[in-house]
């Protein structure tokens, strides 16, 4: 108590008066001064420089108020001209109130100027160099001191009882000057000292039902964001919370902070709030990132980021309240932002974006879109333990979680299968990890047929082997070759019958080798190698061969089995038109006769597996086939512009910033209506794992 009105400015200013009437009294024999011009000037220099210094001072910010100190002063010297004793005492403080008006003025003129502009601009640099000079030189105890300095050097001093007036006058004003005004208070406290010390400020506005915004009282310098505190609102309701944000307005400094009501809690006084250490709020702290903020809408909204950890990461999930239930969203991107406080002065912070995925529904392990935006300034917090454990059967695959959460994310093996899935990202994300994991899977039913060129997957799969035998391969590289040679030929001069004949066998040795792999009891898996041909036009017309046979054999439903055609560095098979590299009629029916199993695949039980790195040289015909998408990290437009038509714009444009084994997932096959960012890494996944 003692300690506040010790800093009461209104207590000082009665102290100071008391003072002055005592030694006044003591040393001119009167309470109060004459009215001569002398003492008028004299003691209303003293008093305006005295109370400039407990009521103006503390709020001082714009060069606004060295006008209003200035201009009276201006007006006075003018009307004492004739009666001031020192005539160059006068010009020197005439000019120099008159340069700080004209200061002030250019200095307001220019910052309106400047007010749209960036603080590089000039009107603003050349503002703000004047401002600092006049606030430093325009403040009320320098002017006025000045005042009452002249004042006391030519009209006292002359006798020895001057003399020791000027000298307890100039203590005085020493004094005066000492005051610290930042430390000083306005407020008459009784309460005890316990109260005065936990007691940090008071309740200025309720921003939502949860977070409140609270002046500082300016002799509590020791605030920290994430300190425990509780008060008693206006109805007697206690709470307890924290603080999450700090920053400083007009020289008074502000706290946001979340609340939540407290039953069992003994407040005292209304809307005071004090510090006080409660441990169960530890999760709380621990999980806050922020609160909504302004702009945001159904489906993406934007929030101010204040986390105690600055741990939040991309694709983490966060959670808020509409109503009675609880939604969760996943960040998707975050910038920095600066909010203009008052003129020129401004506040940095991070401003982050999520993507609303909806209530979680524990029964389906799917999200339910909500049709509604938060409140402003709802409190968001980090979500971790939300599902319940559960084990999946087949078809159903565990590809990951929602990163640093249980979540589950779930693909239906069979539907990414028969409405093909594309796996998409730089060497090292992860692609063709994940691909070994979901081909092993699939080997309980699915027969797999790897077109490896470059021979990746015999290092993963031990059993391996070409799919179709060397002897075939010797014949149908025979018959290549010779309907090759014939085709080169005139048209009138070809042997029409045996091109047909050779045709026919090719089709044959394939259709053999292809039923042999499907109606294997002990074999699920196999590769698609190229031979040794003679020259490019033979290997395209080889693979164009093998893809028709196996369309031709799955459409007869002679042999029923599910069929999985895996196709690695697809830009290598079945490239976008303009990366051919030829202008070859052979090149573009080999994608063709792909494209064919693509298109219509499903209808007979046969998908693909699409695993590339860009999507600019990879054929639009077959990758837009694939209904499951699972992408990693990516870097260029054309990832983003075509991916963004799957997953989203915003999604997409997190594709750079992506880790490693986290990729967002979307589409048929994904037990969830909206596109993830899920992680995908398993414990195994640690070890040195190659990865194209």
């Amino acid at each position: 108590m003692f300690e506040r009105l010790k800093n009461n400015r209104i207590i000082i200013l009665l102290l100071f008066m008391l003072v002055f009437v005592a030694v006044h009294t003591i040393l001119k024999g009167s309470y109060l001064p004459t009215t001569d011009t002398k003492d008028i000037w004299f003691y209303s220099g003293l008093g305006a420089m005295l109370f400039s210094l407990l009521f103006i001072e503390p709020y001082y910010t714009s060069p606004k108020n060295v006008l209003t100190n200035s201009f009276p002063l201006f007006l006075v010297f003018l009307a004492i001209y004739e009666n001031y004793n020192n005539k160059f005492v006068w010009w020197v403080i005439f000019i120099y109130v008159c340069v700080m008006i004209v200061l002030a003025v250019i200095c307001i003129v220019l910052s309106e100027f400047g007010k749209d502009k960036s603080e590089q601009n000039n009107f603003n640099l050349i503002s703000n160099c004047i401002k600092e000079i006049i606030v430093k030189f325009g403040q009320g105890k320098v002017l006025y001191s000045a005042v009452f300095f002249s004042t006391l050097l030519i009209y006292y001093g002359r006798d020895s009882d001057d003399h020791k007036y000027a000298l307890t006058m100039f203590v005085f004003w020493f004094f005066v000057l000492a005051i610290n005004p930042k430390t000083l208070n306005t407020t008459f406290g009784i309460s005890s000292g316990k109260k005065d010390i936990d007691v940090i400020g008071e309740i200025f506005a309720i921003q939502s039902n949860a977070i409140y915004l609270a002046k500082v009282f300016r002799d509590k310098n020791n605030i920290e964001k994430f300190e425990t505190i509780k008060f008693k609102n206006s109805q007697g309701v206690c709470y307890k919370g924290f603080i999450f944000d700090i920053y400083e307005l007009n020289n008074q400094r502000w706290i946001k902070i979340w609340a939540a009501e407290a039953k069992d809690l003994e407040c005292n006084d209304f809307n005071l709030i004090y510090k006080e250490q409660f441990g169960d709020l530890e999760e709380n702290i621990n999980s806050f990132v922020g609160v909504v903020s302004e702009n945001s809408n159904i489906l993406k909204i934007k929030f101010e980021y204040s986390k105690k950890d600055r741990d939040l990461e991309e694709g983490d999930l966060i959670k808020t309240n509409i109503g009675k239930k609880t939604i969760f969203y996943q960040v998707v991107n975050a910038i920095t932002q600066s909010a203009i406080l008052e003129t020129k002065n401004r506040s940095g912070f991070i401003e982050a974006e999520a993507m609303q995925l909806g209530d979680f529904n524990q029964d389906t392990l799917n999200f339910d879109k909500i049709g509604w935006v938060p409140d402003m300034y709802s409190p968001l917090f980090t979500a971790k333990e939300v599902a319940e454990e559960k084990d999946f059967e087949y078809p159903e695959y565990k590809l990951g979680v929602v990163p640093k959460t249980d979540i589950p994310v779930v693909l239906n093996l069979h539907d990414a299968i028969s409405h093909h899935i594309a796996l998409i990202g730089v060497t090292g994300s992860g692609k063709s990890f994940l691909a070994r994991e979901i081909i092993r899977e699939l080997l309980q039913d699915t027969k797999v047929i790897c077109v490896d060129f470059n021979n990746e997957f015999i290092h993963d799969f031990g059993d391996i082997s070409n799919i179709v035998t060397d002897d075939n391969i010797k014949v149908i590289q025979e018959n290549i070759n010779s309907l090759i040679l014939e085709g080169e030929k005139y048209s009138n001069q070809q042997d029409k019958s045996k091109m047909v004949a050779w045709s026919k066998v090719i089709k044959d040795k394939f259709g053999e080798s292809i039923k042999n792999f499907l109606t294997s009891k002990d074999k699920n898996i196999c590769s698609f190698e190229l031979p040794d041909l003679v020259n490019t036009t033979a290997i395209l017309e080889y693979t164009k061969y093998f893809f028709k046979e196996i369309f031709e054999i799955a459409k007869s439903e002679e042999i029923k089995q599910r069929i999985l055609i895996v196709i690695e560095e697809a830009h290598t098979i079945i490239p976008e038109w303009n990366f051919t590299g030829s202008n070859d009629k052979t090149s573009q029916s080999v994608i063709n006769a792909i494209s064919q199993i693509a298109l219509q695949g499903r209808k007979y039980n046969i998908g693909f597996m699409v695993i590339g790195q860009r999507t600019a040289n990879i054929s639009k015909t077959i990758l837009t086939q694939c209904n499951t998408m699972v992408c990693f990290q990516a870097f260029d437009d054309t990832n983003f512009n075509f991916l963004g038509n799957y997953i989203g714009k915003d999604m997409a444009m997190t594709l750079p910033a992506m880790k490693k084994y986290h990729a967002i997932v979307a589409g048929k096959a994904l037990k969830s209506d909206l596109p993830l960012i899920v992680d995908v890494a398993r414990n195994y996944t640690n070890r040195q794992i190659s990865d194209k």
